[in-house]
């Protein structure tokens, strides 16, 4: 696989994840900065698996296919704890 490619599957989840946090405005700032360090940590774990995979025929991008749908359950789990948190704040 092309290292261009391998760079932007690595880094597009884990913008769109960061954008999506900033955008849900969560009410501490400690949460947006450790999702920035979460994410760069995941994107640099992908991007040096994937480097690796590309020696061995056949076995490269099955760690972006994971990260991708761990990307989404994670943007669903942010979009949960947002939402019980609005809840707790409308009714308390």
């Amino acid at each position: 696989m092309d290292l261009k490619i391998v760079f932007l599957f690595c880094t597009l989840p884990c913008l769109a994840i960061v954008f999506l946090t900033w955008i849900l405005h969560f009410p501490w700032t400690w949460l947006f900065k450790t999702v920035i360090t979460f994410e760069i940590m995941v994107a640099i774990i992908v991007f040096i698996i994937e480097l690796d995979a590309r020696k061995t025929p056949g076995n490269s991008g099955w760690i972006m296919i994971f990260a991708g749908v761990f990307q989404i359950y994670f943007a669903g789990l942010l979009m949960l704890a947002r939402l019980v948190i609005w809840l707790i704040k409308k009714q308390g």
